[in-house]
């Protein structure tokens, strides 16, 4: 389990900073922050504090749990199917 808390943990955070730089790259433009629908700020919001405990997780401030491993699987798998999409399907972005 410590293994597998370990590479969502790592999992996690790539994705959260790969999230953040779509969103900051989409901002770029002439749009400003206020233009960011309400649905996929929560996501980003959820995605980005999965990201800390799974850091707090690896240097160690916070102790292995099963119930965490289990969010961030819940997490993972959609995030990475956001990301796939904003990716490979142009009509999609995180605004």
């Amino acid at each position: 389990m410590n293994i597998a808390l370990k590479i969502t943990s790592c999992l996690s955070i790539l994705l959260a900073l790969f999230l953040i730089y779509t969103c900051v790259d989409e901002l770029q433009g002439n749009m400003s922050v206020s233009d960011i629908s309400f649905l996929p700020l929560l996501i980003l919001i959820v995605v980005v504090s999965n990201a800390v405990f799974a850091l707090l997780l690896l240097i160690g401030k916070k102790k292995p749990q099963r119930e965490f491993l289990i969010l961030q699987i819940f997490i993972i798998i959609p995030t990475g199917l956001l990301l796939y999409q904003i990716l490979f399907n142009s009509t999609i972005s995180c605004t």
